[in-house]
């Protein structure tokens, strides 16, 4: 990876992503949305060393189904980090649902702000 990347250059890729990761949003509203509640939980909850594998392998097939080719999704960037072949130790995991939902978090409060709703009371 190139590490003199200028601002612009970031700015671009991020934004890049996010528009990616509205269209795979919008076409899997409901995968979005248990994928999103699949991390929170893993986060919070003890998993079973026998859970882990095909805990780990349900997240990312919800990955791969959000951004089945790789579009430049943040789903299609977390799909090779959570990976069972990326990460051996479930901390780790934690760690990178937690960075997963900060992702999605910024992404659902870009989404926001591009709609520009208002409350009218």
């Amino acid at each position: 990876m190139d590490s003199c990347l200028t601002l612009e250059q970031l700015e671009s890729r991020w934004d890049k992503a996010l528009r990616a990761t509205r269209r795979a949003v919008a076409d899997h509203p409901r995968t979005y949305r248990q994928l999103k509640a699949h991390a929170a939980a893993i986060i919070d909850s003890p998993i079973d060393i026998q859970d882990y594998f095909p805990t780990v392998e349900e997240l990312t097939a919800r990955l791969k189904t959000l951004d089945p080719c790789g579009h430049g999704s943040i789903f299609d960037f977390f799909n090779d980090r959570i990976a069972p072949t990326t990460i051996w130790h479930v901390k780790m995991l934690r760690m990178e649902c937690t960075d997963l939902l900060a992702h999605l978090n910024a992404f659902d409060k870009w989404r926001r702000a591009q709609h520009r709703l208002r409350m009218i009371k």
